[in-house]
């Protein structure tokens, strides 16, 4: 019987990292006008830490998900987590932060089905993005996890999809691109909770060990991302993932010390989800209020510090109030 790790500290504070890099990514302080100098791929090297983050722990969990009931439960569970908070994302987008998207797009993102058809037949609204490849890999991986047995047949069948998927990409323009940056990121989530013996063995290695290989492995994606590769080519792929791994790996076993226990990081987790959705159109409205809507290094360190507070201050209290909501109408 594995265990069950839903409240594994270094699990929650890894989310709870994630969203804070994830604020300061989007507040631009990463920006060469803020360091006055270019930083090089610095910022994508951030957003693909912080964004694998985010996956290999949707995998990890998706996994546990499966386990507690069949495929109807799972993608029920998974719509009602995902799809009315999302929407009201979506209608933020339009009616606040101004998007325009034409008829055919909208019901697109409606459905939430941009991850199969942006940014070649629908607009790409930033964001929101993630929150569509989440849900493409839900259905994706939710059939393969209720349909394949066993482990070596997951991950077959699973490199079979990737390579129908990639193909179709190339010759059709379906499937967003970064759906393949973190295909193998969440699929590695999935047998980092199905190899129990294994999961526990890599967290005993010594810390600094980590350290040594999350170091190795970002100096090829660093050079790989300074490059002219796109994102869908194979080898920025695999640095990638290297990169994503090795870093998670690096976090996990940092986390375990007693600082991954602070009760900080737990809130922080808690807020993680409703924070992605809606910190942009929070910062537009304090930004308005403030009168700091033209931009400058003021708007970066305004959105990077008392706007980041207050966006997890209400996605806390949001997802505070979502779950106990469903609670009340028995969908939790």
């Amino acid at each position: 019987m594995s265990e069950k790790p839903n409240r594994m500290q270094e699990f929650e504070a890894l989310r709870g990292l994630s969203i804070l890099l994830l604020l300061a990514l989007h507040s631009e302080v990463f920006d060469a006008s803020v360091f006055g100098f270019d930083v090089g791929p610095l910022s994508g090297v951030v957003a693909s830490l912080l964004l694998g983050s985010f996956f290999f722990l949707a995998g990890f969990f998706a996994e546990l998900s499966r386990q507690r009931g069949n495929i109807l439960a799972f993608m029920k569970s998974k719509f009602i987590r995902i799809f009315p908070p999302y929407w009201l994302a979506l209608a933020l987008f339009i009616f606040v932060l101004g998007y325009t998207l034409k008829r055919f797009d909208t019901a697109v993102y409606v459905a939430n089905m941009q991850w199969l058809l942006s940014p070649t037949f629908v607009k790409r609204v930033l964001t929101l993005w993630y929150i569509s490849v989440l849900v493409g890999y839900y259905i994706l991986f939710g059939i393969l996890l209720f349909t394949v047995k066993s482990n070596l047949g997951l991950f077959i069948a699973s490199v079979v999809v990737f390579g129908v998927t990639y193909l179709t990409n190339l010759i059709f323009g379906l499937f967003e691109p970064r759906f393949f940056q973190y295909y193998f990121v969440f699929l590695a989530g999935i047998f980092f909770f199905r190899f129990e013996s294994i999961r526990k063995r890599l967290m005993d290695v010594k810390l600094f060990f980590t350290v040594v290989v999350a170091a190795i492995a970002i100096l090829p994606f660093w050079v790989v991302s300074a490059g002219d590769y796109e994102i869908t080519h194979p080898l920025y792929i695999l640095t990638a993932l290297l990169f994503i791994l090795g870093w998670v790996w690096m976090l996990l076993s940092f986390f375990r010390l007693p600082l991954g226990g602070w009760k900080f990081w737990a809130i922080l987790s808690t807020a993680s989800f409703f924070t992605y959705l809606y910190h942009r159109p929070i910062w537009y409205l304090l930004n308005v209020a403030v009168g700091l809507e033209e931009g400058g290094i003021a708007k970066v360190f305004f959105n990077l510090i008392p706007g980041s507070i207050v966006a997890l201050g209400i996605g806390y209290f949001l997802q505070r109030g979502y779950d106990r909501l469903l609670a009340s109408l028995h969908l939790k």
